[in-house]
């Protein structure tokens, strides 16, 4: 990044919406990320601020941030998932162990996981 500000690039106080590095301006006025090396379009609200930024790709345009909740609802849902399947296994294992710290450690995971499973979105 260093190198990009070197090179007469600005530094830009927004985010990528893919990887949420620093974008950057070039000295003809066209926006990216360097992280995703790809173009970002800046579009502006009623007011004229920068509302949201749409980052361009092989189809074009695209809304990211649609594009980005539900990739996140899709993972929130596996990972719940794998959480409940680990709870069963650390259940099953815990029925016959007998060496107390694997017992705490156990119980210290399904902890954690319950207080995961409790801030679940839905």
């Amino acid at each position: 990044m260093a190198d990009l500000l070197r090179s007469g690039n600005t530094m830009l106080n927004m985010a990528c919406p893919v990887c949420n590095n620093p974008l950057f301006r070039k000295k003809s006025g066209e926006t990216f990320c360097p992280i995703c090396e790809k173009k970002v379009l800046i579009v502006k609200n009623k007011t004229g601020q920068d509302s949201e930024t749409i980052q361009e790709n092989a189809e074009g345009f695209k809304n990211q941030e649609q594009i980005d909740i539900s990739r996140y609802k899709e993972t929130l849902i596996l990972l719940k998932n794998v959480i409940f399947e680990k709870i069963k296994w650390i259940t099953q294992e815990l029925k016959t162990e007998t060496q107390i710290h694997l017992i705490e450690t156990y119980s210290e995971i399904l902890s954690k996981f319950i207080i995961i499973l409790n801030n679940f979105p839905f």
